[in-house]
């Protein structure tokens, strides 16, 4: 049988990209993914997303602080990832996050050091059916000018919409 998924929307707000997918699969069972740092690396589309840090804690909960590492090589000579990198080397391969937003199981939200806003949103369609948001918000960046001219919006875009193909794979849908 062919899985129902299917990639609804991808839009840019002022300084906000959103990625929208439905995933067979319940909001509480995605909730549970996005909450344990320790699946990130899975579901990252960036690449750039690995490990956390031994002592992050394995359930979210609103103002917690985990800390991930992140890849410190260049995938390539684009001007994102040399950002990227360059910020990973600055806070030695290790990203820092706290998480600004808990509302189990509809919103997830955690900010770093640069203040912009990684956002999950589930909406449950049906009892085996979510509609997943992820929101990109750099409204709040401390050089969201720094992000466009690094092309991090529509680099951001394509990355967000392998990270909702990948958790589909993690909660047991096919991609």
């Amino acid at each position: 049988m062919q899985p129902h998924t299917i990639n609804l929307m991808t839009r840019t707000e002022d300084r906000a990209v959103v990625v929208e997918r439905v995933i067979d699969s319940t909001a509480q069972e995605i909730f549970d993914v996005l909450a344990n740092p320790a699946s990130h690396a899975a579901i990252d589309g960036t690449g750039a997303v690995r490990d956390p840090v031994l002592d992050a804690p394995t359930r979210l909960h609103l103002g917690a602080t985990f800390t991930m590492r992140m890849r410190t090589r260049l995938p390539n000579l684009t001007l994102s990832s040399v950002v990227q990198v360059a910020v990973a080397l600055t806070h030695r391969g290790r990203l820092t996050n706290v998480v600004r937003e808990f509302d189990e199981p509809r919103r997830i939200a955690w900010r770093n050091f640069g203040r912009h806003t990684w956002r999950y949103e589930l909406e449950p369609l049906t009892p085996t059916r979510t509609l997943v948001r992820e929101t990109f918000d750099y409204s709040t960046n401390i050089a969201p000018w720094l992000l466009e001219l690094a092309r991090f919006p529509s680099v951001n875009r394509r990355a967000m919409q392998q990270t909702l193909d990948r958790l589909a794979v993690v909660v047991g849908t096919s991609a």
